[in-house]
């Protein structure tokens, strides 16, 4: 007999040790994902203002908050409501169960539940709208399993997290502010207890339409709590607690950057309770107010959007995000972000360019070709200025701040589209990764973003160090570390100077006040396919500010509004930002400023009429200016070298051409062309111009294919007749000859 209940015994034990092995031990997935789903993030600008609390996707907010933060009188009034011995069981409380139990028989009804919070949180995590007797045992073997592997206020945390309140509001702080717009810290204690009394019955509960019987719920729980049963507070002051409940109105800031943050690698959106950003909501506001005046004011314009981005340039900083005109505007397409938007942005792109030429050798006083000219061989490519004027020689530093197309194709030509388009890779172009735009990547052909081309622009004014952007303060060192000189400190200067010089822009844009600042600033403007978008970029030593202005829907902007328009964007909200205050551009060091003639770019001498003073390089002789002498011609006293023949002869100019003694060349067309032959005009009528410059005589031969065809005098252009298949034509003047080969087909 002995062995027998021995036996038994010890079966039972080990029973019961597996049955606890089994709770502790055996998988609960439903218990990992849960524990693991997205909470609703708090989203704050760097001054602490709330931008958005995010929701799930199906709308429902759920904001964390450790126990430990809770009031003491939000859970004991909880515990009070829902399982005032859930410290005494271990998920599943017998002495409730039977209670229940008896208390359901005698009015034959259910009166009394006798859910735990475990076993609550049980089908909170794994919820079945069947309420069976099997549907009830899962769940209290779930409890069981609960209650083995976390602690008790791991449980209670958990709960008071999820617990659904209805309306799109899951845990006690997420509902505090849906039901009273207060933070959970903020309630009282009357108003705790009217919120936890909404569980039970959500839409009979709640304070916001029935404010009485939440009233009376809360003050019949508070007065049955043992905690509170000595409390002062009446039934009038639950009723008046109902009736302060007032809905919270959730804030949607900054939706296009927010949207963007939370698709980051790694975004702490959904998984972090809180999240402070690096952005400025005051700044945001004025952004938003500025670029939708403006595009209210040229509506007639056909101008529907713009986005505006805003960075610190000597952190990368974020300040302000704003991705369209209005979010929810449908019919101008709101919700498309015009801040990573791909779009051509036209010669904003040159300062970049014009970086590299002076990385190559070239300097602020080089002079540049703005003349006629054709690029390219069987695809020609001949740019136009957007005032479709030709300037001849023009420096360096008048051809960027006035934005000239000509000279910017021009340095393009020499320098090689591969290494700028490296460069340009080296700035985080992503966008250009396998962009193949040809000679018009330096006019801005090739779709970037804003946030590529304001992160960029930025380098200038950080002396050419590359910063990538960033929204998160904890991402502040991490920018720091992938910081490298992209441009050397002395280029990134010059850029700044070229672009803050009001003289070297009026060219292009004459004095306009656009560009007056109260303290140093650069700027650079952009059009593209026909005012289809138009763009400006302004900064000084602290801010960055990237503006693009067009229509999302691909139609151009109607008349002229020009790139002027986002460019005073641009320059308010720099002004917004600093005042009256702005610390100056730093000086290129190993410069020293010397007078050099305002035409040729060389030293100045006495005959040159127009001077003006440049950066030039110490230690590097700079030649005397050839091109003012006296008694050159009966023309004027200006003499151009012979590449400027033909723009010379377009109009009636003072001054003469000095051909004699540069080398001899064909300007046109260039070597490799490739014509069509029109069957349909008369073969006579068909002739192709080729002229040339330079040579020591004042005649020249023309050859074609060997033959001679004709002898002109300066200047030098003979009309060549267009024969199908592949040609040569020969130009000899004196003892030197050239000659290039073109195709007809």
């Amino acid at each position: 007999m002995k062995k027998v209940c021995a036996l038994v015994c010890g079966t039972v034990a080990f029973s019961v040790l597996i049955f606890f092995l089994l709770l502790r031990f055996l998988p609960y997935p439903a218990l990992n994902a849960f524990q693991s789903r997205p909470i609703s993030t708090r989203i704050y600008d760097f001054r602490g203002n709330l931008l958005q609390i995010i929701p799930q996707e199906n709308g429902v907010r759920r904001e964390w908050i450790p126990l430990d933060e809770i009031p003491s009188f939000v859970k004991h009034i909880f515990l009070g409501a829902e399982d005032r011995r859930f410290y005494q069981h271990h998920g599943i409380d017998i002495g409730a169960i039977l209670r229940a139990s008896f208390q359901n028989a005698s009015e034959m009804r259910t009166v009394s539940g006798a859910s735990t919070i475990t076993m609550q949180l049980a089908r909170i995590i794994r919820p079945n709208a069947n309420r069976t007797i099997f549907v009830k045992l899962c769940e209290a073997f779930n409890a069981l399993r609960l209650e083995m592997r976390l602690s008790k206020a791991e449980i209670l945390e958990l709960y008071l997290n999820n617990v659904p309140f209805g309306f799109n509001a899951e845990g006690v702080a997420s509902a505090a502010r849906t039901f009273f717009a207060l933070s959970i810290e903020e309630l009282t204690e009357p108003q705790a207890t009217c919120l936890a009394v909404i569980p039970r019955r959500p839409a009979l509960y709640n304070p916001l339409s029935n404010p009485e019987l939440c009233a009376k719920a809360a003050y019949d729980l508070y007065s049955s709590v043992a905690e509170f049963a000595e409390s002062s507070y009446t039934a009038d002051d639950f009723l008046l607690a109902a009736n302060s409940a007032h809905s919270f109105s959730y804030p949607f800031e900054m939706p296009h950057f927010v949207r963007w943050l939370s698709q980051q690698p790694e975004s702490p959106i959904g998984h972090a309770r809180e999240v402070c950003t690096t952005v400025d909501l005051s700044l945001q506001h004025v952004a938003e107010d500025l670029l939708a005046r403006s595009v209210e004011r040229y509506a007639s314009n056909r101008l529907t959007n713009g986005s505006v981005l805003v960075c610190d340039t000597q952190s990368g900083a974020i300040r302000a995000w704003v991705g369209s005109t209005n979010f929810f505007d449908e019919r101008h397409n709101g919700q498309i972000d015009g801040v990573l938007t791909q779009r051509q942005p036209g010669s904003s792109m040159k300062p970049f360019l014009y970086a590299l030429a002076l990385e190559r050798g070239y300097s602020p006083s080089s002079v540049l070709p703005d003349i006629p000219s054709e690029f390219g061989f069987e695809r020609m490519y001949a740019p136009q200025n957007f005032n479709n004027r030709f300037n001849g020689p023009v420096r360096l530093r008048v051809a960027l701040a006035s934005s000239l197309n000509i000279p910017a194709v021009h340095l393009l030509n020499e320098i090689g589209l591969d290494s700028y388009l490296q460069k340009l890779r080296e700035l985080h172009f992503v966008s250009l990764e396998h962009a193949d735009p040809g000679l018009g990547l330096a006019l801005g052909n090739a779709e970037v973003s804003i946030f590529e081309l304001t992160q960029a622009f930025s380098v200038f004014a950080r002396d050419g160090v590359f910063l990538p952007l960033f929204a998160l303060a904890s991402e502040k060192t991490l920018s720091k570390q992938k910081s490298f000189h992209v441009y050397d400190t002395n280029t990134a200067r010059l850029i700044c100077d070229i672009l803050s010089d009001a003289d070297a822009r009026a060219m292009g844009f004459g004095f306009a006040p656009v560009f007056r600042t109260p303290f140093p600033s650069m700027f650079k403007t952009g059009t593209a396919n026909q005012f289809q978008n138009i763009t400006a970029f302004g900064a000084t030593p602290q801010y960055t500010v990237g503006v693009w202005m067009g229509n999302f829907s691909g139609e151009t902007v109607v008349g002229k509004t020009g790139s002027s328009v986002p460019a005073k964007i641009a320059r308010e909200l720099l002004v917004y930002l600093q005042g009256k205050n702005g610390s100056p551009f730093a000086k290129p060091a190993q410069f020293k400023k010397e007078r050099i003639c305002a035409l040729s770019g060389l030293r100045a001498t006495e005959h040159c009429p127009d001077t003006v003073s440049e950066y030039v390089a110490a230690g590097v002789p700079l030649e005397d200016c050839t091109w003012h002498r006296n008694n050159v011609g009966a023309q004027g006293t200006t003499s151009y070298p012979a590449e400027y023949a033909a723009w010379f002869r377009i109009k009636n100019r003072s001054g003469a051409v000095d051909e004699k003694g540069s080398p001899l060349r064909i300007t046109s067309p260039r070597s490799g062309s490739l014509f069509y032959y029109d069957a349909s005009v008369p073969a006579s009528q068909q002739k192709l111009a080729v002229e040339a410059t330079g040579g020591s005589d004042e005649k020249a031969d023309f050859l074609l294919d060997g033959k001679m065809i004709a002898q002109v005098t300066r200047p030098f252009v003979a009309y060549v007749p267009i024969i199908q298949g592949n040609h040569t034509v020969t130009v000899r003047c004196g003892n030197a000859q050239t000659e290039i080969a073109f195709s007809v087909k």
